[in-house]
């Protein structure tokens, strides 16, 4: 007997259920009930005129997991004083006239939410038009970098070999000729990309269930038809895209750790930030996670800025692999052209993993969600600013130009003496 409870502490961690050792809890959600406005329906809650009441309240129209950490932490308090927005002035892109960091944000970004921190400090925190600090807000595109970052660690841990083909990890589509010479290297990388017609990317959305009309073998269903990838290549990739290639990486890394996405975002990342909040997954009518359906609170956006940092500056326990940042921030070299895609932002500024490397100083990342969503972090300075905005454009060069204009002007800001 004295030897089995001697053996006990040692037999304990073979036998507890994996759900007390994972990093958070995933909870689904069905979709709610609760009533709306007769106006806003499934085919246009996400519409500009209904923009702000749709990133926040996704699971008015879809259903969803929720995803809570285990080790909640707030941030530090506000420093004393604080950045006055309303003060700082800048100047803006569109018509080269002096405004405020208030002015650009509000007018130009049509912001509903500023965070920016610095060594882990908060240096400025500013809400606008009724959205909450610990509000989780539809993140769309802005999820695909995180995927290419998932992408990344399971590669650094064996889970996916960067030259196999994605057939590999995703036996369901073996059939699917047009896919076998797709690596999953550059599938997480964002360097292929096929074409696709507008209403193949329509029915791509109703099959997630984003719009009305989806088939009812969901988003899994629609990619597995018959003939689905039998496609020419796009000329060019189109880097900072959402479309149907996020979800061949969702599937793939839900088939290599053999468990739903959402969980491995879990202990993977999101568990490991403390966060704050709870941050939501929409899925699809089956249960599957969407690769554009994370919604996080600014606080916690901004705590994955905080993160990179750290992995950075880290002696190896990260679970971000050194290569992955090294390769977000290496230099340009003689490259100089602008990419199209890009306009607005300074030379060198190119897409990388789903991140955007910023040209001008060394050591600066972006990731440029839609409408403005944007978390930009200097790695240098340890500096991030997180913004949730609801400009009525996916994308536009003067939206990027005002958000590289008030990048520059909140960094200067944040350094002894108001001094870059």
């Amino acid at each position: 007997m004295k030897y089995w409870l001697a053996l006990l502490p040692l037999l304990l961690p073979l036998t507890w259920p994996l759900s007390a050792l994972a990093q958070c809890t995933v909870e689904p959600l069905a979709r709610s009930s609760r009533s709306l406005a007769h106006w806003i329906d499934q085919d246009n809650w996400l519409a500009p005129e209904n923009l702000r009441f749709g990133l926040q309240s996704a699971g008015s129209f879809m259903p969803l997991v929720k995803l809570a950490g285990r080790a909640a932490a707030p941030l530090p308090a506000p420093l004393p004083r604080q950045i006055d927005l309303d003060k700082i002035r800048s100047i803006d892109p569109l018509d080269q006239q002096k405004r405020t960091v208030g002015f650009l944000l509000e007018s130009r970004l049509y912001a509903d939410g500023l965070l920016v921190l610095r060594d882990g400090k908060v240096f400025s925190e500013r809400y606008w038009n009724g959205l909450a600090a610990q509000q989780p807000r539809l993140l769309l595109g802005a999820t695909r970098p995180l995927l290419s970052l998932l992408g990344a660690i399971a590669v650094a841990q064996g889970k996916l070999a960067p030259d196999r083909s994605v057939l590999r990890y995703i036996p369901a589509l073996g059939a699917q000729t047009g896919l076998r010479k797709l690596s999953m290297r550059r599938l997480i990388a964002g360097e292929s990309s096929f074409e696709w017609s507008p209403q193949e990317l329509a029915d791509w959305q109703a099959a997630g269930g984003w719009t009305s009309g989806g088939q009812t073998g969901g988003i899994r269903g629609w990619l597995s038809q018959s003939g689905r990838w039998d496609r020419n290549s796009a000329a060019e990739p189109l880097f900072g895209v959402a479309g149907p290639e996020g979800e061949l990486l969702a599937w793939a890394l839900a088939e290599s750790y053999r468990l739903p996405l959402a969980r491995i975002f879990c202990d993977e990342l999101f568990g490991r930030l403390r966060s704050e909040n709870a941050a939501l997954w929409l899925t699809d009518a089956q249960g599957t996670e969407l690769s554009t359906g994370l919604a996080l609170s600014l606080r916690d956006f901004a705590r994955l800025g905080q993160l990179l940092i750290e992995a950075r500056n880290s002696s190896g326990r990260s679970r971000i692999p050194k290569w992955f940042i090294e390769t977000l921030t290496a230099s340009a070299g003689l490259r100089t052209a602008e990419a199209t895609e890009l306009a607005g932002l300074k030379k060198g500024s190119e897409f990388r993993y789903g991140f955007v490397h910023l040209g001008g100083t060394a050591n600066r990342i972006a990731i440029l969600g839609p409408y403005g969503n944007s978390l930009y972090v200097d790695l240098d300075r340890r500096l991030v600013i997180a913004i949730f905005a609801a400009y009525p454009r996916n994308q536009s060069a003067g939206m990027r130009a005002t958000l590289e204009q008030v990048w520059d002007t909140l960094g200067a800001a944040t350094q002894p003496g108001g001094r870059r």
